[in-house]
């Protein structure tokens, strides 16, 4: 325990305050925000919203992202999670804590029924259940062709899917800000980048799946006979990581850092 303390708790607590000073939102930075999501020339009071918005969540942020791989030392070694587990559970704990939280000030209520459709593109979500599908079919391969982290796969993926649809749904529900304007750019941010960190943990999902298949490929020690498993079958995973890395850092960009033409076609 100790030595877990002084290996693992005090660099990460050194490590959370030197994130949070570079990290602490400004009014720059919440003016940043509300222009980059549709608010062209927001207002003092507006800013004011947007820096709370993202205190609330980038205290979270780094607090989960630094905690649990820390936690993860303290349990025992295994297979890592990457950095967007951590970052996802975080912005699930993040939006839960705003869906509690009291608004301020005078509310309005929207006449037009908020719909996932408005805050997230078709094509994204398209593009998620595909991929985690994908990912689902090259995990079960590796599960019946030896063992291995096959299972940890298609729990990346299942699980990725629940958080992002969980995330989206408390965006599309949590209560309203008092501003309308604010309030349609904050929960369109919320969603949109819940998307795109959801392409990067299915990145991570069939890194994982492929690995696995990848290994057991030029396993030639091993007396099993796996028919299915060819060099051709390495090679293409080989070239399919590559074009999954890049696909989804495309498909993140598209999604979490929209362009103007892009918001105003979803909403």
């Amino acid at each position: 325990m100790e030595h877990w303390l002084e290996t693992a708790v005090l660099p990460s607590a050194i490590a959370a305050g030197l994130l949070l000073l570079v990290l602490w939102p400004t009014e720059h930075s919440g003016k940043r925000l509300l222009r980059t999501w549709g608010i062209q020339e927001p207002q003092p009071a507006q800013i004011k919203e947007a820096v709370r918005y993202l205190r609330q969540r980038r205290i979270l942020y780094v607090f989960f992202f630094l905690l649990i791989p820390s936690l993860s030392g303290l349990i025992g070694e295994g297979p890592g999670t990457g950095i967007f587990v951590p970052l996802l559970l975080a912005m699930l704990v993040a939006e839960a804590v705003a869906t509690l939280r009291p608004v301020s000030g005078v509310r309005s209520a929207s006449l037009d029924r908020r719909r996932w459709q408005d805050l997230v593109p078709r094509w994204a979500v398209r593009t998620l259940i595909a991929g985690a599908a994908d990912i689902a079919a090259i995990a079960v391969l590796g599960i019946v062709s030896g063992p291995g982290h096959a299972w940890l796969a298609l729990t990346y993926a299942v699980v990725c899917l629940l958080l992002v649809a969980g995330l989206v749904a408390l965006a599309v529900r949590r209560p309203a800000v008092a501003d309308e304007a604010v309030d349609a750019a904050l929960r369109t941010r919320t969603a949109r980048v819940a998307a795109g960190i959801g392409f990067g943990w299915l990145t991570t999902a069939f890194i994982v799946a492929a690995e696995h298949l990848h290994l057991l490929t030029y396993d030639r020690a091993e007396p099993v006979e796996r028919p299915w498993l060819t060099d051709a079958v390495a090679d293409a995973l080989d070239i399919g990581g590559f074009v999954v890395v890049a696909g989804a850092f495309v498909c993140w960009l598209w999604v979490a850092v929209p362009s103007r033409r892009s918001l105003a076609t979803t909403r």
